[in-house]
């Protein structure tokens, strides 16, 4: 990631892909894709503003233990719908994973 980026910046979208990617896998892991996919469309804009909100709060704080990166990233509503459908993907290839008899 740039040394440049400013929190109140979009980040470049090299490291949007990345941590789009980052999060769905955390998140399909973790068994948590319905959940996060529910959290995530009823918030809405609400997410957007939450996010903006947190920070211009806490901007300092997040940077310290990483997040701040996370919560430019759901600023963005298109990157909050792709973060959804990156989600389901993964969902749908580990369904066919568990279908696939293990060939020894």
């Amino acid at each position: 990631m740039s040394k440049n980026w400013e929190q109140w910046e979009d980040l470049p979208p090299d490291e949007e892909d990345r941590l789009i990617e980052e999060l769905a896998k955390k998140i399909v892991d973790h068994r948590a894709g319905l959940i996060a996919e529910i959290i995530l469309d009823s918030g809405g804009p609400l997410t957007k503003m939450f996010a903006e909100l947190w920070m211009g709060l806490y901007g300092p704080y997040l940077d310290f233990i990483g997040a701040d990166r996370y919560m430019a990233l759901l600023r963005k509503r298109s990157n909050i719908e792709r973060l959804k459908k990156r989600i389901d993907e993964l969902d749908k290839e580990k369904e066919k994973m568990k279908k696939i008899p293990n060939q020894a």
